[in-house]
């Protein structure tokens, strides 16, 4: 975030404070439950947001060196990303020539060529056909014109981006409309990755979404976990596109701000935890020690089930200081702190409502004007589908 909009977000949340107010939406939501449940809407979803439409997919550090590559599942199919011999990052369907048979299993490695294990056909980091088994036998074929099937990919400001299907081009500005600036200057091409790990949730990959959409929650549900540490019902909103960006402010607010009266010199990391809801199924929180990245999938064609791929990157900074004292980074830690939360608290209450949908108890949800978050989300989702937009009222 530049120095600029930085200064302007703090003062928002010094208002809001002082206040004790947060962004208002222009009303209250009525959301159909039917949005968690409809068979036919997922179909929809899978093919406009999971096939259709560019997906961030990490940050450059994921394929540090030439021959890196991961392995992962999107709508059911799997997606091999790797950086070609000239530094390039490229996104080919995992998929044999031959028979179909997945060639790389899921997970990251290195290597310099694939080998399917149903007959070892052989491709190159580039997708190209090498060697086919016992040629001779199985009749002579034009090796060029079989090469893995690669799909549309970018890298910019740091961030892996790809649709994952065949056909078009992948254009990073126009799908951060409007935030390229900003993600450049988080300095996200400088984070290292640090660890991974999946969590799956018996919940619609929105309701799942829908966690990270609002703080109202947190002097509740998180009243013992981030609640001490953040202030609740309180955050920033601005709308970049599809996307959208808010700011929580930690309870450490005033001590800080007490002991640096000039504003200019307020510590954005001490005061603050950034999120960012990057379209259509991403969360990008940014803090003091980097960054994490969540990507929402739903799984087994099920309405009520979805898989959050969870990676966390580290800063430079965060880096050098843990060096400098001679602290190793402690990566089960951050995972064990972070699943108490998202694992045991929020996804358990996205469980319970998509149990709710499932039946029939009600027929809406409800946002309220305190969760103007939530209202982007799902009018952001209904806009790609050229859905009717959800209008806010005044009372309900």
């Amino acid at each position: 975030m530049l120095k600029a909009e930085k200064r302007r977000v703090l003062r928002i949340l010094k208002d809001g404070i002082a206040n004790g107010t947060t962004h208002f939406a222009d009303g209250i939501i009525r959301s159909p439950v039917d949005d968690f449940t409809s068979e036919e809407l997922l179909r929809q979803e899978q093919q406009v947001f999971f096939k259709d439409t560019p997906l961030f997919v990490g940050l450059s550090s994921d394929l540090p060196k030439n021959g890196n590559y991961k392995v992962e599942t999107i709508n059911d199919t799997s997606v091999l990303f790797v950086r070609d011999p000239n530094g390039q990052f490229r996104a080919f369907a995992n998929v044999c020539r031959h028979r179909g048979a997945q060639v790389v299993p899921d997970g990251k490695g290195r290597a310099e060529r694939f080998s399917c294990p149903f007959h070892a056909w052989t491709y190159n980091t580039e997708g190209r056909l090498i060697a086919v088994n016992r040629e001779s036998s199985f009749g002579s074929i034009c090796k060029e014109e079989f090469p893995l099937v690669e799909l549309p990919a970018a890298e910019k400001y740091g961030m892996l981006w790809c649709k994952p299907s065949p056909g078009g081009t992948v254009d990073v500005d126009d799908c951060l409309g409007g935030l390229g600036e900003e993600m450049e200057a988080w300095g996200l091409d400088k984070m290292s990755h640090s660890s991974d790990q999946e969590i799956d949730a018996e919940a619609n990959w929105k309701l799942v979404i829908d966690t990270f959409g609002e703080n109202y929650h947190f002097d509740v549900l998180h009243r013992n976990s981030l609640a001490p540490s953040i202030k609740g019902n309180l955050q920033t909103h601005d709308i970049y596109g599809m996307n959208y960006r808010m700011v929580f402010a930690y309870q450490n607010w005033e001590r800080i701000v007490a002991e640096i009266p000039n504003e200019e010199d307020w510590p954005f990391f001490s005061l603050t935890l950034t999120v960012y809801f990057i379209y259509p199924n991403a969360i990008l929180l940014v803090d003091y020690a980097g960054c994490d990245v969540l990507r929402m999938h739903p799984v087994d064609n099920s309405t009520s089930k979805s898989n959050t791929y969870h990676s966390w990157y580290l800063s430079p900074n965060f880096v050098e200081a843990h060096e400098e004292h001679g602290v190793k980074v402690n990566h089960e830690e951050k995972f064990n702190g972070f699943n108490a939360i998202i694992r045991r608290e929020d996804y358990l209450v996205a469980e319970s409502t998509q149990r709710s949908a499932n039946s029939g108890a009600i027929s809406h949800v409800l946002f309220g004007r305190n969760e103007p978050a939530l209202h982007h989300y799902h009018n952001a989702h209904r806009r790609g589908l050229n859905r009717p937009e959800l209008e806010p009222v005044a009372a309900v």
